[in-house]
């Protein structure tokens, strides 16, 4: 997919807008989950609904946390505010609560902008919250990116027929990343994708 088809840009929150600081070895201990599973997909897992509540309230304290303690990534600031004065369609779809991401976005100043939280829609890497922005934008998928920093968005891209792009904080792309996934080291590339 060419850059220049794209008009719309969707983000994850943490880890690829903000480093939120969640330490989420610290939640797989205090839930007891196991490495290889998401944590909500643990949660959504256990049998009990006490459990589950139990479970969930661990997580939003974590994410509350982690909004209070919220740091811009390196360049993303300037380019979601530089994306939004362009008037280029931009939204955030989280695996958090909308509680603890709302709380990010006002802490740290963003532009007002569409985000669906896992309340609103299957967390990733269901792409439901993916497509659910690109009908309300009226945008056909394929004319969209998802921004995302973690296997989970680059699924949901690949799985909503977006052009997935992820972030490395780092610089330092995987190996074993897909050839159709787009690597974003720097957040001001984003522009020139988008106005070629």
């Amino acid at each position: 997919m060419s850059h220049a088809r794209l008009r719309a840009v969707i983000f994850d929150l943490d880890g690829t807008l903000v480093d939120s600081r969640l330490d989420f070895a610290a939640m797989r201990r205090e839930l007891g989950a196991p490495e290889e599973l998401g944590l909500l997909e643990y949660v959504a897992g256990l049998t009990s609904r006490g459990d589950r509540d139990e479970a969930m309230a661990i997580i939003h304290r974590h994410e509350i946390a982690g909004a209070q303690a919220a740091q811009w990534m390196p360049g993303a600031e300037q380019t979601l505010h530089a994306l939004h004065q362009q008037q280029t369609p931009i939204a955030i779809v989280t695996r958090n609560s909308r509680e603890a991401a709302n709380l990010t976005m006002q802490r740290l100043g963003m532009p007002a902008i569409p985000l669906k939280a896992r309340e609103d829609a299957a967390p990733k890497p269901d792409p439901e919250a993916l497509l659910a922005v690109a009908s309300d934008w009226r945008i056909p998928p394929e004319h969209c990116a998802y921004v995302g920093d973690f296997r989970y968005d680059i699924e949901a891209a690949q799985r909503a027929g977006m052009l997935p792009v992820l972030y490395v904080a780092d610089g330092e792309a995987p190996t074993e990343c897909d050839a159709q996934v787009r690597i974003l080291k720097q957040f001001d590339a984003i522009i020139s994708w988008l106005h070629p």
